[in-house]
């Protein structure tokens, strides 16, 4: 019913107060393919605390809807993630989705491969899988000629 309604959430967000809600309005914005006001409310983040796991993220989600130069940025941050804290399917397919745009798709494939197997593991991680990474799989498998079945179940 309210699917995409974007500024209804934004009133309910844009008040601030707690990194969550900040790091929800970076999303929202970028969402509405305002990268300027995303860009606007990363920095009112990292004027709080720049080094907060959420002020982070959302830099890196920003990094990957800005795209370029950018990609190599996120992938670093994700990569920060990888050092810092158990590997989550959310920083994996992060991870993937930059290498995609880098082109070099055996890496993302394995990754999201792997974020595959963390779900299986631990289904309280499905509501953190980006919603396009079967999609994705899928087209690596096309890309290799690899069969779909055979790459999620190996």
């Amino acid at each position: 019913m309210h699917e995409e309604d974007y500024n209804e959430a934004l009133k309910h967000t844009h008040s601030g107060g707690t990194m969550d809600l900040h790091a929800l309005n970076v999303q929202i914005f970028i969402k509405m393919h305002r990268s300027d006001y995303a860009e606007k409310q990363l920095r009112v983040m990292q004027e709080i605390d720049e080094d907060h796991t959420l002020t982070q993220l959302a830099s890196a989600w920003l990094n990957l809807a800005v795209g370029g130069s950018k990609i190599q940025e996120a992938y670093l941050i994700f990569q920060d993630f990888t050092d810092k804290y158990p590997m989550t399917s959310l920083i994996l397919n992060g991870k993937a989705v930059c290498c995609m745009h880098m082109g070099n798709f055996e890496e993302a494939e394995t990754l999201l491969l792997e974020a595959l197997n963390k779900v299986s593991d631990e289904p309280q991680s499905i509501s953190l899988m980006s919603p396009d990474m079967l999609h994705l799989l899928y087209q690596l498998c096309l890309y290799y000629k690899t069969p779909y079945k055979k790459s999620i179940t190996s």
